[in-house]
């Protein structure tokens, strides 16, 4: 039987984010600007205004599609031992970040623990909620189709771990168990085991 989850998460913006969408407003009301003062200066020819008013209309609409396109969600899937993620941009448009075998990660930890000094990869996929929180998970492997090592950094929750956990390898399963990601999932099925334990203690009515 295939195993199947879905997991849509939010990411939070940040500074760089926010700094990026402010530099790249102001320089896209820059040009309606100058050509407005032109044409009011009498620097060039009166049709600077008209073409001014155009370019603000234009830079409106650009201010309005660079504003919502801050809002990022990522879909994590995961089917058996294949997972996907998408980048989905203000609802309006889906691009592929990665497919990858869960089979071929080389390591999966929490990014504080992930030991990545150093390291150098020819690809690095970002899809966390935030950069460098706690809630962030950084995956190594070897993909030719880049020609070496590839990291990952992605927000799984218990879910998808637990999802992924059948295929991932010996050694990586073997840390993350140490690390206790997978304790709280051991521990609900132990507490489902005795509630069916105790279940089946519970006297029977005889008619």
């Amino acid at each position: 039987m295939d195993s199947f989850t879905e997991q849509l998460v939010i990411r939070k913006n940040n500074s760089k984010h926010i700094m990026k969408l402010i530099i790249y407003l102001l320089l896209i009301f820059t040009v309606p600007a100058v050509l407005m003062l032109m044409g009011l200066n009498g620097i060039g020819t009166h049709y600077f205004v008209i073409v001014a008013v155009c370019a603000f209309l234009f830079a409106v609409y650009g201010s309005y599609y660079l504003v919502t396109g801050m809002y990022v969600e990522y879909e994590y899937a995961v089917t058996n031992s294949n997972l996907t993620i998408d980048r989905i941009t203000a609802k309006r448009s889906r691009k592929r970040i990665i497919s990858v075998d869960v089979k071929k990660l080389n390591t999966l930890r929490t990014l504080k623990n992930a030991e990545l000094d150093n390291k150098s990869f020819k690809k690095i996929f970002k899809a966390s909620v935030t950069e460098n929180g706690s809630d962030v998970y950084a995956a190594e492997m070897h993909l030719d189709k880049f020609g070496g090592d590839c990291l990952l950094l992605f927000s799984p929750d218990e879910k998808t771990l637990n999802t992924m956990k059948p295929y991932l390898r010996t050694n990586v399963k073997a840390e993350l168990l140490k690390a206790g990601v997978f304790k709280s999932g051991s521990s609900q099925q132990k507490k489902s085991n005795a509630e069916s334990g105790s279940s089946s203690d519970k006297p029977k009515n005889n008619k």
